[in-house]
């Protein structure tokens, strides 16, 4: 966004809202991948605040640009760039095996970066909420098991989420946490700074923060399926995975994407239905004889 010259901050803040400032705001929320509908809300939010702050002025401009982004929409979860669970779980922990391979820094980075995706393929959560995993906070150790928790003030739809870390990933987090977290812990770069208990350290010795989890899950992706898959497509890809493989029970992915309703799922459930009703198609079709 275009930056506040120092008098800017002497100035009303209805004087603040420009049209220019507005376009940069709408490219900003763009380059961050967020989808029509987040940045046409975002847009509303500003409207509203726009009229509050000046109730007498015309902010038809504000309205504009909502509706170039509602005339250029295009969805920002390619289907075509979805893979399953089971092929994210396959890619992390090639990553993880891979590091042994090699050592120092270059084996810690790989090993992280491997535990990001499965964890993020097993439990599908929010950029923010990857983010925010902090030892024995939001991540905590119970016994030989872990949880991650998180409150109702700590996630989106303001639903407290709490779900077991799988088993399969009870091995390669340890593994994390004990010989390659240390690694980045111990490294000091420009942007040093405490990492306290945060769960995913960044080569200079930091918390990752919610660009540079992004950065990295594209970055792994493209060079494992060719194409850059973000993170919010680990949560599509576990949903769409749920409807193919039990399609019964799809339903419960809305509390394993921490939906508070069914209406955000809603399409996963016809989504399955669709894939049963094809297989009692080619049953029909087929009998016994075997499927091709």
């Amino acid at each position: 966004m275009s930056s506040f010259a120092r008098d800017d901050f002497n100035k009303a803040p209805a004087d603040r809202i420009t049209r220019e400032r507005v376009r940069a705001y709408v490219d900003s929320l763009i380059a961050l991948d967020n989808s029509t509908q987040t940045t046409l809300s975002r847009l509303q939010e500003l409207g509203e605040v726009a009229k509050v702050m000046g109730p007498e002025r015309n902010w038809s401009f504000i309205n504009e640009a909502a509706s170039k982004i509602r005339a250029r929409h295009r969805p920002v979860r390619d289907k075509a760039n979805l893979h399953l669970t089971d092929e994210l779980v396959d890619l992390g922990f090639h990553l993880m095996t891979s590091a042994g391979l090699s050592s120092g820094l270059e084996a810690a980075i790989a090993y992280r970066d491997g535990m990001i995706l499965a964890f993020l393929a097993l439990i599908p959560l929010r950029r923010r909420n990857l983010a925010d995993l902090v030892l024995d906070r939001t991540l905590i150790r119970q016994g030989s098991e872990w949880l991650v928790a998180f409150g109702e003030d700590e996630t989106k739809t303001h639903a407290a989420f709490e779900i077991g870390l799988p088993d399969i990933l009870h091995a390669p987090l340890e593994n994390y946490l004990q010989i390659h977290r240390p690694v980045l812990a111990a490294r000091e770069g420009r942007w040093t700074r405490p990492i306290d208990g945060a769960v995913w350290v960044s080569k200079d010795g930091s918390p990752m923060t919610q660009i540079a989890l992004y950065d990295r899950v594209r970055a792994r992706t493209k060079d494992g399926f060719g194409v850059a898959i973000n993170p919010h497509l680990f949560r599509d890809a576990a949903a769409t995975t749920m409807a193919i493989a039990d399609p019964e029970h799809v339903r419960l992915a809305a509390p394993l994407l921490g939906h508070r309703t069914f209406t955000t799922t809603e399409r996963y459930y016809q989504q399955a239905r669709g894939y049963e009703a094809h297989r009692a198609y080619i049953d029909a079709v087929f009998g016994d004889r075997k499927k091709i």
